[in-house]
């Protein structure tokens, strides 16, 4: 499994090495290096927004971080560094989304701690997350939701490709992406799977700005985005393949399963429902990096896969599989059929 990008999550572990190295990429400071290679002291930081002292401070801090390497007095990109800013897009969304939630952390756990309520209160999260602002299309609903789905549209980028190699699309015609945002990943699995039709269905804002952001790949044409509220409005029928990528966590208990119940019902026999979310993870256990601030927030919304698997079976699926993969926090792929010859253990 090609999953060579979470080379860049050493370089998130520390927060004051992402947040030094944030500050560098802003600088100009990191793009130089990559693009010229080995420079002095003084061709690196001339006409920057930092005294001797401080460039001296930036150079030792991403030197312990192992950004930086010092030889005869020019200073250069380390050999790894180099292949994680492979993945520099992926890299600067991920210090930026960090720096975004950094407060939520450091000045208002105490919030955090207290109640979801009081968090979502007091959150730059879930400010910056605010989905009643998704119903009316205007031009500032627009620009933002334009500013949260980029950054969800980048992670997305790179965790598809890892989905595609799990699960068989290409024996599927026509798949519904239930809260698919951008589009992004209904692209990244039509451009594998050239036979594939997606229906992207979220909120109306969501849907157009979604529109503009497939417009420029040649696969746009093979998915179509349809405005919807999901519980209130029927789900669209004729799809074989239902997908619900990073989109349940969002919903409390019995919701969830008012829209897995929905998926039931919408899939014909033998369609496919297929979860892809992060898992509930052991704090205790596993380190927490810098650069997973954005998702801890969510700690009280993700899930053990038994959750999933216990309301499926209640529903009517029936071939259940749960796959763990491992990122820089675990996700867990579960896909199930829709066997409707078998009644539902609910009778519903």
């Amino acid at each position: 499994m090609n999953r060579d990008f979470l080379i860049i999550e050493r370089y998130l572990q520390d927060a004051l090495h992402a947040r030094t190295l944030h500050v560098a990429f802003d600088m100009g400071v990191i793009d130089q290096l990559a693009e010229y290679g080995p420079s002095t002291p003084q061709q690196l930081f001339h006409n920057r927004s930092c005294d001797a002292a401080g460039a001296d401070f930036l150079t030792k801090v991403l030197t312990a971080a192992g950004v930086l390497q010092t030889d005869h007095s020019l200073i250069d990109l380390t050999a790894e560094f180099r292949t994680a800013f492979k993945y520099r897009d992926l890299l600067l969304t991920k210090l930026q989304f960090s720096e975004l939630v950094a407060a939520d952390f450091f000045t208002r756990l105490p919030q955090l701690l207290s109640s979801s309520e009081e968090c979502m209160s007091t959150s730059r999260l879930f400010e910056l997350f605010d989905y009643s602002r998704c119903h009316n299309v205007t031009p500032q609903n627009c620009l933002h939701a334009s500013r949260w789905m980029k950054l969800t549209t980048m992670l997305t980028r790179y965790e598809a490709p890892v989905c595609c190699e799990r699960f068989a699309f290409a024996e599927h015609q026509r798949m519904l992406d239930l809260g698919g945002n951008s589009g992004e990943f209904a692209l990244q699995i039509c451009r594998r799977n050239p036979a594939l039709q997606v229906t992207v269905a979220d909120l109306p804002v969501v849907c157009h700005v979604g529109v503009r952001h497939v417009a420029q790949f040649s696969e746009a044409h093979r998915i179509h985005f349809h405005p919807l509220n999901f519980i209130n409005d029927p789900l669209p029928a004729g799809h074989d393949l239902i997908t619900c990528k990073s989109v349940l966590h969002d919903w409390p208990d019995d919701l969830t399963e008012v829209i897995i119940r929905k998926c039931f019902h919408a899939l014909p026999e033998n369609g496919r429902l297929l979860i892809l979310e992060r898992r509930l993870w052991d704090a205790e256990k596993a380190a927490i990096a810098y650069g997973s601030l954005p998702v801890l927030l969510f700690f009280r919304s993700y899930r053990s896969p038994d959750f999933y698997t216990t309301l499926l079976n209640a529903v009517g699926f029936s071939e259940l599989n749960v796959q763990i993969i491992p990122m820089e926090v675990p996700f867990m792929l579960i896909t199930a059929v829709a066997r409707k010859s078998i009644k539902s253990p609910s009778g519903r």
